[in-house]
């Protein structure tokens, strides 16, 4: 069976694997990673990677303590399973250190049974105890046992040092000393990306049977940067896959590593993908429009998955199926921060301000077309009328009706520039303030010639 690279490729969009934070002071930024692999049949053995990035190195010769706490939780039954508190220090001394040179972070090993968990990283101020940038995500932990092959999650590395002696290294394990990336970012400072990945079940029924593996890079495009195809002998249970890729030359920006094993003899492949970031600052300093230059100094860089999921929702009325087919896919932050920066870096470039004028009109439909009901809670946005006014603005005019014996309240609102000049018909027919949009004389809207009468009545007649 031959396997299709490009099957991959369009199931990949911009999804991290790593999580990172601006952090409030200091200019440290915490980052976090972990990576799963088979520790028996029933447990999954879970290495957490924690790193420490100092933004201005040469801002104080003084030692930095950053003090961080780390809790490991039990998602169904909400009870932690860990909890450490951590002192680290980070030695500024060296003012020609900057970026990766003046990195500092750790492993955390622990071994878990089938279910889900919840990692999270806080750093606080020791002197008040005040949070100053935390980090959380959840982990999913299942039998590595199946008939077919399985692949442990594939780690981005710095470095792997083959046959090392070093068996106590914090870092060591199958005669390497493997170093993880937890930023996932490379650049001049790091300019070989490593990688490291187990595949387990995979016991051959014939001894000259073989696996196929393929390892590729590809950006956001789906283009295929660099790639390698090799033969793997079935001859044991398990296999321990590592290598390197020279990034040196990358361009700015995103891309994905796919690491894919082809079991030809039982007509199925597996794959495991992680993405990285290409950064060069000097590259960024040169060109201040770079997109991720941009997206590094944006709000977006740092807010909350509930933040940029709502966010998103609220978008619905501009954004198109395919953006919401995209975003559907985003499981990570990371990647549904990228994802609304983009969405509206492109709209910018379209209108200037377009962004802070649509969710300004977000926040004035909420406090004044919300209303408490099933339909809408009390979000303005969803509501018929606060549609209109994000999408169209304004009214110029508003003729407002009340309820009589024989009607519901009603309001029409006109736009005299919009088309040439159009209406939108309101009625409140279940009387709790849900104005629902019945008719409309600009195309696209809704039409119903039932309420032409309410729509095209002068506002003197009662």
């Amino acid at each position: 069976m031959k396997f299709m690279l490009s099957i991959i490729l369009s199931c990949i969009f911009l999804i991290f694997s790593s999580l990172f934070s601006n952090s409030n002071s200091n200019d440290i930024r915490l980052y976090l990673d972990y990576s799963r692999f088979r520790y028996d049949e029933d447990n999954t053995y879970l290495e957490i990677y924690y790193l420490l990035y100092d933004l201005n190195p040469s801002s104080s010769i003084e030692p930095v303590d950053v003090w961080l706490e780390f809790t490991l939780s039990d998602k169904e039954k909400g009870t932690d399973l860990a909890s450490e508190k951590l002192k680290v220090t980070l030695d500024r001394s060296n003012t020609n250190a900057a970026g990766y040179e003046s990195v500092k972070g750790s492993l955390i090993k622990t071994v878990l049974p089938h279910g889900d968990y919840t990692v999270k990283m806080v750093r606080f101020d020791e002197t008040n105890n005040q949070t100053l940038d935390s980090l959380s995500d959840e982990i999913s932990s299942k039998p590595f046992k199946n008939e077919k092959i399985t692949l442990s999650d594939l780690t981005l590395c710095s470095n792997i040092k083959t046959g090392s002696n070093n068996v106590k290294g914090l870092f060591y394990k199958n005669t390497m000393e493997v170093f993880p990336n937890p930023t996932h970012m490379y650049g001049p400072k790091t300019p070989r990306l490593y990688y490291y990945i187990e595949a387990y079940n995979i016991g051959g029924e014939q001894i000259k049977d073989q696996l196929g593996i393929e390892v590729a890079i590809a950006d956001t495009e789906g283009k295929v940067h660099d790639q390698r195809r090799y033969k793997r002998p079935k001859s044991y249970e398990s296999l321990v896959e590592y290598g390197a890729f020279d990034v040196s030359a990358y361009e700015n920006g995103l891309y994905t590593l796919i690491f894919a094993v082809v079991d030809s003899t039982k007509e199925y492949s597996v794959y495991q993908r992680n993405n990285f970031m290409i950064m060069d600052p000097a590259e960024f300093q040169r060109r201040e429009n770079d997109l991720m230059t941009r997206f590094a100094q944006s709000e977006y860089f740092s807010i909350t998955e509930e933040e940029v999921d709502r966010k998103f929702d609220q978008i619905q009325y501009i954004s198109r199926k395919r953006d919401t087919n995209v975003y559907k896919t985003l499981t990570d932050v990371e990647a549904k921060r990228l994802f609304m920066f983009k969405f509206w870096d492109e709209k910018e470039a379209e209108k200037e301000g377009l962004q802070s004028e649509y969710y300004e009109r977000v926040d004035y439909a909420n406090e004044n077309y919300g209303f408490a009901t099933s339909r809408t809670g009390a979000n303005g946005w969803k509501s018929d009328r606060g549609r209109v006014y994000i999408l169209y603005g304004e009214p110029d005019r508003i003729i407002t009706k009340p309820s009589t014996s024989q009607r519901r309240p009603y309001e029409i609102w006109e736009y005299h520039e919009l088309q040439g000049g159009g209406r939108f018909l309101f009625v409140d027919e279940n009387g709790f303030g849900d104005f629902r949009l019945r008719s409309s004389t600009i195309r696209g809207e809704l039409y119903d010639p039932a309420w032409d009468d309410y729509l095209n009545r002068p506002d003197t007649i009662e």
